[in-house]
């Protein structure tokens, strides 16, 4: 059995670059663990011969393969979120512009 928690992880509360397994990614792992079947994307059993066949190659990613993950996109948010950095670009422009008259 295979099983790819890649993606089974929360952010550490005090220190930022950290990951955890939270209860719930322990919970999913162990019961898929138990389980010992296929779920997609997640753990896959595989046959010594399927092994063989890869050269004895036990990386995870040869045989679960991850579900892609299409991120929702608001385009009206992020059109705006861009007028507003353009406004900034525009009034830090002016400013620089207005030290470089001063200094010559």
């Amino acid at each position: 059995l295979f099983i790819n928690a890649s993606s089974e992880y929360e952010q550490h509360p005090e220190v930022r670059k950290l990951n955890r397994l939270g209860e719930e990614h322990i919970r999913k792992i162990a019961e898929a663990y138990r389980d010992f079947k296929n779920i997609e994307g997640f753990a896959r059993v595989v046959s010594l011969d399927e092994i063989r066949e890869n050269d004895c190659n036990l990386n995870v990613t040869l045989y679960v393969f991850p579900e892609e993950r299409v991120e929702e996109i608001d385009v009206g948010k992020e059109w705006k979120d861009l007028r507003e950095i353009e406004g900034e670009i525009a009034k830090i422009e002016e400013k620089i512009n207005g030290y470089l008259r001063e200094i010559g």
